[in-house]
């Protein structure tokens, strides 16, 4: 199944209408979902639950309340309630090796009878009332809600089973709805309500033999038994070999990176990060040098600097008084040329032109100063300038700059020296030759194995067909039987009927425990390059507590491990159970790295998120996957969206992510979404 695209309207925290295209590219198989605490995350997962199984989905908000309830509380407070809310989910998959396209239409509306819901199922674009009217049983049948844990889950799920005390309550759940057990007891728990019944019935009637038929079928199921015994050895031999080749595989890889294979891969990355190291120095010693010929020196002489700007200052006053003496001459010359005209007495005249240059004498004592510089008068604000401003930012710089250097200098020196360790390519060459040779070896063994696993899951098909024709001769027999003698044989024979349901519960139990445990342990060491740290995990049968095996055969506690592992431990678990059920379901992931710690975040990023599923919706804050996490995981996303609050209560979605340097969330209407 591919989830292809997701309306929401009015749901939730999100307003209006709300959509994310799902899809996803050939070797990208991760939609990215990014969003603050109450942004809208979970809020997206129990969308696409509710659009899935409506009143029977497990919601994270819901509750004890009823489901109409729930209905009408999640109607966003901002929309109006007689027009209601709706989820509309696109998904495809395969039926009968055709790929068909399905659309789930779920929309409910306050009436005047309270909540009014509705639903609605397209088939590659048609209506399909059969589906709509049957759509439980369709689910059902594909992605029973008693499995969708498996696929579906936040933090709080992976903190449960990490803390140890739910984790048999959760395992047992999920192994029960994956192999059917849980209907064994609910037919078990209708057979005494059945035997109840009988016990009231007192007619007899004739016998018709069916016996042989279902000794036969008996028989044939015996067969098969023995066949999956059998093959439950042969795939023990060969996990056995396995597990011998991954030892090997692990102890050339050991011998690979202790002779410098690590730094032979990355031979060309170093010289890539040493160019780019040389390009960025030889930059920075440039723009030093241009400094250096630019203002820097004089920032020797500033004292100097002080003291030419002052004598340009007391120029430009001795240029002020010298324009100032100019114009008393002129103006005293005017006045006694005036005065001449009114025929004062002539020692009137000589007492004013006296009195004249004596005012003229007082006032030009500045103006008979030399000048040195002669500048403009412009000059001191701009050596103010060059001595206060530009010297001084280009020392902060240069400073910078040196320290750059530095900087880069070390880092250089640490590339050169990894260099100088990388081997030559015909030292280390044979060893390589050697790993590859071991790693095929491994991959092979693995493939038998998933031989003899494809050849149990044909053999439980046909132990299906045969146990329905058992039952069926089972119905048959107890209709002649019940002719014959309806009281006691119908007793006798229900009774055997739970006895045998008892027996296939246990069998059924214990032959498929043994493959989800090393599907389990095997995601396990998949997530922790500790190999070694857990050498074995057992699930008891009958109350489905795990149990783990250290390296040294004694049992593991699991308080023995680390929060961060018991978390990682906690998620092969369930990647373990999803695998045992053999469906190709989406899987979607709420605070996918929240509750772990940095040291086994990247083990998550790297090994789990590209590989768990076809498709992987992760629902991410702004703590998880970002920085270093971000850029390990960007090669495996199709798509990435940014769940942003734009008012109190509301969210939307927005193309993009957490923002970065150069990008801006856009809307998916903006986008073309």
């Amino acid at each position: 199944m591919i989830l292809d695209h997701i309306v929401i309207e009015n749901f939730g925290a999100f307003r209006g209408r709300q959509e994310a295209e799902l899809t996803t590219s050939p070797g990208r198989p991760i939609v990215l979902f990014g969003g603050m605490n109450g942004g809208g995350k979970t809020t997206l997962l129990d969308a696409i639950q509710l659009a899935f199984y409506g009143p029977r989905a497990r919601l994270s908000n819901r509750g004890r309340g009823g489901y109409r309830d729930y209905l009408r509380d999640s109607i966003h407070r901002g929309a109006d309630p007689g027009e209601g809310a709706s989820i509309t989910l696109r998904f495809r998959r395969c039926l009968d090796g055709e790929s068909h396209s399905f659309e789930l239409q779920r929309h409910w509306r306050l009436g005047v009878k309270g909540i009014e819901e509705g639903l609605r199922v397209l088939r590659d674009g048609l209506p399909d009332d059969i589906l709509t009217e049957h759509w439980d049983e369709t689910i059902a049948s594909f992605l029973p809600v008693g499995i969708a844990h498996l696929f579906f889950f936040d933090g709080e799920q992976i903190k449960d089973l990490a803390d140890g005390g739910h984790a048999a309550e959760i395992i047992g759940t999920g192994i029960n709805s994956l192999l059917g057990v849980d209907l064994l007891e609910r037919l078990s728990a209708d057979l005494r309500v059945f035997e109840r019944g009988v016990r009231k019935e007192q007619d007899q009637r004739d016998e018709d033999p069916v016996r042989q038929q279902i000794v036969q079928a008996e028989g044939e199921a015996a067969q098969i038994d023995r066949e999956l015994e059998r093959i439950a050895l042969a795939e023990g031999a060969k996990v056995n070999e396995a597990s011998r080749a991954a030892k090997v595989l692990r102890d050339l890889e050991e011998r690979f990176q202790s002779a410098g294979g690590d730094l032979y891969l990355r031979h060309a990355e170093l010289e890539a990060a040493q160019t780019d190291l040389e390009r960025q120095k030889t930059q920075a010693e440039e723009e030093l040098r241009e400094l250096i010929a630019g203002p820097i020196p004089l920032g020797l002489v500033t004292e100097l600097l002080a003291t030419v700007a002052e004598q340009a200052r007391h120029e430009t006053r001795i240029r002020h008084a010298r324009i100032l003496d100019a114009a008393l001459a002129e103006r005293d010359q005017a006045l006694m040329e005036a005065l001449e005209g009114e025929h004062l007495d002539s020692e009137v005249q000589q007492r004013i032109a006296s009195l004249l240059a004596a005012d003229r004498l007082s006032r030009g004592g500045l103006a008979q100063e030399s000048m040195i510089l002669d500048a403009d008068d412009q000059f001191p604000a701009r050596v103010d300038h060059l001595r206060c401003v530009q010297i001084p930012q280009a020392e902060d710089r240069a400073s910078s700059l040196t320290a750059r250097i530095r900087s880069l200098d070390e880092s250089l020196a640490r590339v050169v020296s990894e260099l100088e360790r990388v081997p030559a390519a015909a030292s280390i060459a044979a060893l390589q030759r050697t790993l590859q040779e071991a790693q095929a070896a491994h991959a092979a063994k693995l493939a038998e194995i998933e031989e003899l696993r494809a050849r149990r899951a044909m053999l439980l098909s046909q132990q299906k067909v045969v146990m329905e024709r058992i039952d069926r001769l089972g119905l048959r027999a107890l209709d002649s039987e019940l002719e014959q003698d309806e009281h006691a044989r119908m007793l006798k024979h229900s009774a055997r009927v739970r006895e045998t349901l008892g027996r296939l519960r246990s069998r059924i139990v214990g032959r498929h425990t043994e493959t989800i445990e090393s599907l389990m342990l095997e995601s396990f060491r998949s997530l922790l390059r500790k190999t070694d740290l857990v050498r074995d995990l057992r699930i008891d049968p009958a109350t489905f507590a795990p149990t783990l095996t250290g390296n040294d055969g004694k049992p593991l506690p699991f308080d023995r491990l680390s929060a961060g592992e018991r978390q990682l431990l906690a998620t092969a678990m369930l990647w373990g159970l999803a695998r045992a059920s053999g469906r190709p379901i989406p899987t979607i992931i709420d605070t996918p790295l929240g509750r772990l710690d940095s040291s086994h975040r990247r083990n998550l990023v790297e090994r789990y998120f590209p590989q768990v599923s076809h498709q992987v919706i992760l629902l991410s804050t702004d703590e998880e996957i970002v920085g270093s996490y971000y850029e390990a995981i960007e090669p495996y996303v199709t798509t990435t969206y940014l769940l942003a609050p734009v008012a109190c209560g509301r969210t939307e979605i927005l193309t993009g992510y957490f923002l970065r340097e150069r990008e801006v969330p856009k809307s998916p209407a903006a986008s073309g979404v």
